[in-house]
């Protein structure tokens, strides 16, 4: 029986998987053409399973000879322009002894100078093959340095010689964009749109594939909760699947609510399909784009192009405009990962806010957070990284540290908001979940009515979560007084009549 998989590329005799044609739609007709371009997409975003599907259409057609080459075993080598052409002729051999028949093999590889072996071997290969090649280099851009640009330069230098002397077509998967590295040749971008994420109708085709060999049915609110979960994202709808599967009784079906257990669990788990998630969000470039994305602040608007291009790329930022983070797996994930900093100074245990019905004394939680701002908040709000949200991750900090062993806490953030939106809900024995809202808005020099504001605000959240009362948070960063130097906490109505705090820090 088949599964879903986030171990790497798909193997369709034991992985659940979408066929390659509207993925890279353009693929067939570029190899055609002769084309030598880029397939240039984030990370786990199925390129190698794609390009492997390609690669065998083209060459049980009996047109071609194609072939995928992992370039990442040259990752290691650094700038080692020696070895590096070495482990790429080696894993050229060793993909070819496995996907092609003998006839299309490769010859033994003419002895060459350093610099001009991968361009030697190339030809040798082009000229011997019954057919044209088609190479597809996967993972080419994780070659460093001198080693990337000279083997980009001698596939430029042997493009003119195809198909007799050189292959007729290559393509190079790639998470960023290498003609910034060499142009050459490569001028055709089969862009990342063209690698797309999975619609919604494609999820649920994946999802059907798992009802066909078990029984076990997706019904409609799970496809659209998963789609709005990983946006489409392959990693994150294959993760999502696994997790599902594996923790709902195959005699049930899976709806909505187990989605979003599920997605609770992946975050909890910091699923991802970015490396190193944490440090990435630390580097000055995506904090430049994510942190006016996080504040609800339209300062994005002054990110350098650079700095956008780098955190698409990433996968973290949708490819279109307005600027916003992909998927509500990632939207949970980043104030998390920033906050958890802070998170780590909170002492006490959170048992102290929850009643004896189970329910979270939402009024003690919010005295103990003033007292703990009013003790540390001058420490912390400076160790933060993130300087333009730093109280507010402070408090979020605050609030997944007392919250979540038992609830779970949903923040709204992204976009021009001006504030952060904070939804707690509690499961209660017996009955409907305790749910409380929280709106945490920065007062900054120059912008007065920070309060009204915010209780208009979440006068907003209120009429969406259909509640009856909640709180704000409101942040003095005017700089007239030290963070944390004065916190006071009061009781007032909304416009509407409905019962709020407002915590002043």
């Amino acid at each position: 029986m088949r599964t879903f998989t986030t171990e790497g590329p798909c193997d369709p005799a034991r992985h659940y998987h979408l066929p390659r044609a509207p993925r890279l739609a353009e693929g067939l007709g570029l190899v055609d053409e002769g084309a030598y371009f880029l397939v240039r997409a984030p990370r786990r975003t199925g390129k190698t399973t794609t390009l492997r599907a390609l690669a065998a259409e083209l060459t049980a057609s009996g047109r071609y000879a194609a072939l995928v080459i992992s370039a990442e075993i040259g990752e290691p080598l650094g700038e080692d322009l020696a070895r590096a052409e070495e482990v790429l002729l080696a894993s050229l051999r060793l993909s070819a002894e496995h996907d092609l028949p003998p006839a299309l093999c490769p010859p033994p590889f003419p002895a060459s100078a350093e610099g001009a072996r991968i361009w030697a071997a190339l030809s040798a290969w082009a000229r011997g093959c019954p057919r044209p090649l088609v190479l597809f280099f996967d993972g080419v851009d994780t070659l460093h340095g001198a080693a990337l640009r000279t083997v980009l330069r001698q596939l430029e230098a042997g493009s003119p010689r195809r198909p007799a002397a050189f292959p007729w077509s290559i393509a190079l998967a790639a998470d960023h964009d290498l003609r910034l590295e060499s142009p050459g040749p490569f001028t055709i971008a089969a862009s990342s749109g063209s690698l797309r994420s999975f619609t919604e109708d494609e999820i649920r085709a994946l999802y059907t594939q798992h009802t066909h060999e078990t029984g076990q049915a997706f019904d409609e609110g799970a496809i659209r909760a998963a789609r709005a979960a990983t946006a489409g994202h392959p990693f994150l709808v294959q993760a999502l699947g696994r997790e599902l599967v594996t923790h709902v009784p195959r005699a049930e079906s899976i709806h909505e609510g187990h989605v979003h257990a599920a997605l609770r669990r992946l975050v909890d788990r910091r699923v991802t399909p970015i490396d190193a998630l944490a440090a990435r969000l630390a580097e000055p470039r995506v904090r430049r784009v994510i942190e006016p994305l996080l504040a609800g602040t339209a300062l994005v608007a002054r990110a350098h192009e650079d700095d956008v291009r780098h955190t698409r790329d990433l996968g973290l930022l949708a490819e279109d405009d307005p600027a916003r983070v992909l998927g509500g797996l990632h939207r949970a994930l980043v104030p998390r990962l920033l906050a958890s900093g802070a998170g780590r100074a909170v002492a006490g245990d959170p048992a102290r806010f929850y009643k004896t019905d189970g329910a979270l004394d939402v009024g003690a939680l919010l005295h103990a957070f003033a007292v703990f701002y009013a003790t540390h908040a001058r420490h912390l709000v400076t160790d933060v990284a993130y300087e333009g949200v730093a109280p507010e991750l402070v408090f979020l900090g605050y609030l997944y540290r007392m919250v979540e062993p038992r609830g779970w806490v949903d923040v709204r953030w992204g976009g021009s908001r001006g504030r952060i939106d904070v939804t707690v809900r509690v499961p209660l024995s017996g009955g409907d979940p305790q749910n409380e809202a929280f709106v945490l808005v920065s007062r900054r020099k120059g912008e007065p009515g920070a309060k009204a504001r915010a209780l208009g605000f979440l006068e907003d959240l209120l009429d969406a979560e259909g509640l009856g009362g909640g709180t704000v948070v409101v942040f003095d960063r005017r700089g007239k007084r030290a963070a944390g130097e004065r916190v006071k906490l009061e009781e007032t109505t909304t416009a509407k009549g409905r019962s709020a705090r407002v915590l002043r820090a």
